[in-house]
């Protein structure tokens, strides 16, 4: 029975000894290759719109309650939320760091079980983007003696416990990034604006999509503009544009658009007065020949599912220099994307 005795107490020493051996710090990573550029993936993951599309948590809790604030991207961007303490529990977490196209830090509180450092390393692997998500955290900070030396115990099982979720939220983030349009909109001047509305005399016309086609429909539309705006003596107030109507089955309908000082009351031919888009948008400027454009078409569209935006119902066209003074390598475009209002869902 002495002997069981002594057993027991050796073993309970090997025990503590053991426990205040273990490391107190924990590292887990996972990576994964994604078919989509490191500039897109970099606006995915910089940003918690799109958090819970792929975040292995959302779906373990679907009636947790998720609330973004701050910044829309970048540093200060944060993401707080509140579930079932045995399925998510509580907490919240914020974007500390952020190199783009490199690496994000994430600081990251889960109330009373802790805090850790995570975030994201991405590199360019081709076409596509080596991403790897981190977890870095001292299971015995804020904690007590006890505490403390239980974790150290713990701390042997969190790879397994979170290294699976860390997979799971990976294979996820890769069905939704390679599900969304694909582009390297890095060498591209975007932004977004709010843009004010404007008088505009306009004729609304009909072409094929091809830009031999589209080229002259629109000279004669603006043409017709042109010479109304003469014979009444109105000024132009801004640019040029095109407003895109629809872009369907091989036909392209817009309006071919003049900004003006003034809308007299009576209008001729097939002219009509309006007030051209507001509210809104992403611009992006776009350098050469108007039959080149449709690479910033889809490079817009990238950059606006990549923010976890939603396009609205019309795009369209500034022409800011003239075709007649210019040439087409000079030429210089302003295209907008109408955007909805953005909305977080969960």
């Amino acid at each position: 029975m002495k002997r069981v005795g002594i057993l027991i107490l050796f073993l309970i020493a090997a025990f503590v000894v053991t426990g205040y051996l273990l490391p107190k710090q924990v590292h887990i990573e996972r990576s994964i290759i994604i078919e989509r550029p490191a500039t897109m993936m970099f606006e995915i993951l910089n940003s918690y719109r799109h958090f819970n599309k792929w975040s292995p948590w959302a779906r373990r809790d679907p009636k947790a309650l998720f609330t973004i604030s701050g910044p829309d991207s970048g540093v200060g961007a944060r993401m707080s939320w509140v579930g079932d303490p045995q399925l998510v529990g509580s907490g919240w977490q914020e974007i500390v760091a952020s190199k783009p196209y490199e690496k994000i830090e994430i600081k990251l509180d889960f109330d009373a079980q802790g805090v850790a450092d995570t975030g994201f390393t991405l590199i360019a692997k081709g076409d596509g983007t080596e991403i790897t998500w981190f977890f870095d955290s001292d299971l015995t900070k804020g904690v007590n003696f006890l505490d403390s030396f239980l974790a150290r115990y713990f701390g042997l099982l969190f790879d397994r416990w979170v290294g699976g979720d860390y997979e799971a939220g990976l294979a996820n983030l890769k069905e939704y990034a390679e599900s969304l349009p694909v582009s390297d909109f890095s060498q591209l001047k975007i932004e977004r604006v709010d843009v004010d509305a404007q008088k505009i005399l306009y004729v609304t016309t009909n072409s094929s999509q091809d830009p031999a086609d589209i080229a002259p429909a629109m000279a004669a539309a603006y043409a017709e503009i042109t010479e109304f705006m003469n014979q009444a003596n109105i000024n132009i107030s801004g640019q040029p544009m095109a407003i895109t109507r629809a872009w369907e089955e091989g036909s392209y309908q817009f309006d071919a658009a003049i900004p003006v000082e003034f809308v007299p009351q009576v209008l001729s031919g097939d002219i009509k007065s309006g007030l051209s888009p507001q509210g809104p948008a992403v611009r992006a400027v776009h350098n050469g020949a108007f039959d080149e454009m449709m690479p910033t078409y889809t490079k817009l569209a990238a950059y606006i599912s990549a923010h976890g935006l939603r396009q609205g119902d019309v795009s369209w066209e500034h022409y800011i220099t003239d075709p007649a003074s210019a040439t087409q390598s000079e030429m210089i475009t302003h295209v907008y994307i109408m955007l909805e209002a953005p909305g977080f869902t969960r």
